[in-house]
């Protein structure tokens, strides 16, 4: 299972932000389709709430942590009920590994360990190459506890095959690259 973030960014005003809006009026619909079979799960029924506001953005979200990729795409949907005129009152999204180039994509952990004894690296760089150590297939820093996550706090995602990875930390010298094979 994977933590998937469900965000509405509403404007007023032809497109500017729309901050400061009040969370219970903003409701949210979460539905989860399977790939395979096209069952319909309810996730959110439209009485959930945003948690949070992206204050200097307008952005209005919540999270959702048990979704798995692999098995659905999810589809949202957030309706402001309030009072303020905005430029459009409902928004409407997907997500899912079908909507961007994945193919065969498998999550892989990747941690970071230095120093004697061992422990885990936060804020190390991690750029995943192809074998030929000439494209990036994945960039990501590590977390407290040492592994590899991309902005969104996602593992990486790779094909099966074999990778070089490099690790860049201003405070330590790592021994680049390192080779991973993802199965």
């Amino acid at each position: 299972m994977t933590d998937i973030m469900i965000s509405a960014t509403f404007t007023k005003n032809v497109g500017q932000p729309a901050t400061g809006l009040t969370l219970s009026e903003i409701n949210l619909w979460l539905t989860a389709i399977n790939k395979s079979t096209g069952a319909i799960s309810v996730i959110w029924n439209g009485t959930q709430n945003p948690d949070f506001e992206g204050t200097n953005v307008g952005v209005y979200g919540k999270i959702y942590n048990s979704a798995d990729l692999d098995v659905y795409n999810y589809f949202a949907t957030a309706q402001y009920t309030g009072v303020t005129t905005l430029d459009q009152d409902w928004l409407n999204g997907g997500l899912g590994i079908d909507y961007i180039p994945l193919g065969t994509a498998v999550e892989w952990q990747y941690q970071v360990l230095a120093g004697t004894p061992q422990t885990p690296q936060e804020g190390v760089k991690v750029w995943f190459y192809d074998s030929t150590d000439t494209v990036v297939k994945w960039y990501g820093t590590t977390d407290m506890n040492g592994y590899a996550k991309d902005q969104f706090g996602n593992h990486p995602r790779l094909d099966p095959g074999t990778y070089k990875v490099t690790r860049i930390a201003g405070w330590l010298t790592f021994d680049n690259p390192d080779t991973e094979v993802v199965s």
